[in-house]
């Protein structure tokens, strides 16, 4: 068992495992539609006044102002700790549908872009 873990892999663990798929069907938070948005319980002030942001897969509680990724959400929720957070994502990850590859491949390229002149000048 790995002691450390690379960058790219908790990158993937934070960026291509779903948030509201984490904390409705893994961690099964209490969660609901509220006024059009996804609202879960707050793990750490027990409040619903919460959201996701699907373009960051950042869950967010504006009551206690702490953001959650889906490392520090394992975290908190079963409380255990970062190492374990971790191996119980990866294990998921095994599980996570195939949807995602597309974006985890444009996600790559444009990192791999990152630094690089833009076409046009703009770089």
């Amino acid at each position: 068992m790995p002691k450390k873990f690379s960058s790219q892999e908790l990158f993937e663990l934070r960026n291509f495992i779903p948030v509201e798929m984490l904390i409705r069907e893994q961690l099964e938070m209490p969660s609901k539609i509220s006024e059009g948005f996804f609202r879960f319980l707050c793990p750490i002030c027990n409040e619903f006044q919460t959201a996701i942001n699907p373009a960051t897969n950042l869950a967010r509680c504006f009551r206690c102002e702490r953001n959650f990724n889906t490392i520090d959400l394992v975290m908190t929720v079963q409380r255990i700790g970062f190492k374990e957070s971790v191996l119980f994502l990866k294990r998921l990850m095994v599980k996570v549908p195939n949807q995602n590859k597309d974006a985890r491949q444009g996600l790559q390229n444009f990192i791999g872009g990152i630094g690089q002149t833009m076409p046009g000048g703009l770089g």
